[in-house]
């Protein structure tokens, strides 16, 4: 279990608000970065020193430089707030038993939200998972495949509502 008790550093609200990364050296360790893989967003958590932890499929959980997860496309960053020595705490107790990519139990974000809050979820899932349930409600009034159908439609609704990037707020 990882060790989640800390005092917040104090900063203005405004350093908490999500930013494109123009200069790598501006980042800070706990920093959660997101870019583009497709439709949805690709979640590591900046260490310092160039390094980044995340998860993909066929590595797991692993450490890269900032380079490697950008994969030259755009990285937004927001601040966690949280001291570095819990941060690098966090992430030496997850790599000392990396897990492998998992979709649905250990993703990306599962990762980066155990490290900073130890409670891996993953909020890009809950949503598509939502729409899903959504549309399989819907989907009931014509039976059970009226129910699978409404389930994958929603599903893939879900899908296409990520881009708006309403769980960075």
């Amino acid at each position: 279990m990882m060790n989640v008790s800390y005092e917040p550093i104090h900063m203005k609200a405004k350093q908490f608000q999500p930013f494109y990364v123009t200069d790598p050296n501006s980042l800070h360790t706990g920093d959660i970065l997101y870019r583009r893989k497709g439709p949805v967003m690709h979640v590591g958590v900046y260490l310092g020193n160039d390094q980044v932890i995340h998860n993909v499929p066929g590595k797991g959980e692993h450490i890269c430089n900032f380079e490697a997860f950008r994969e030259g496309k755009d990285v937004l960053a927001k601040p966690s707030g949280l001291p570095e020595s819990q941060i690098k705490e966090n992430a030496a107790q997850l790599l000392a038993n990396p897990k492998d990519y998992q979709l649905f139990y250990r993703n990306c974000e599962h990762t980066a939200h155990d490290i900073l809050k130890g409670n891996p979820v993953s909020r890009q899932l809950e949503e598509v998972e939502a729409w899903a349930l959504i549309g399989a409600a819907f989907g009931q009034g014509f039976g059970r495949k009226g129910m699978v159908v409404g389930g994958v439609i929603g599903g893939v609704a879900g899908v296409f509502s990520l881009p708006k990037l309403w769980w960075l707020r």
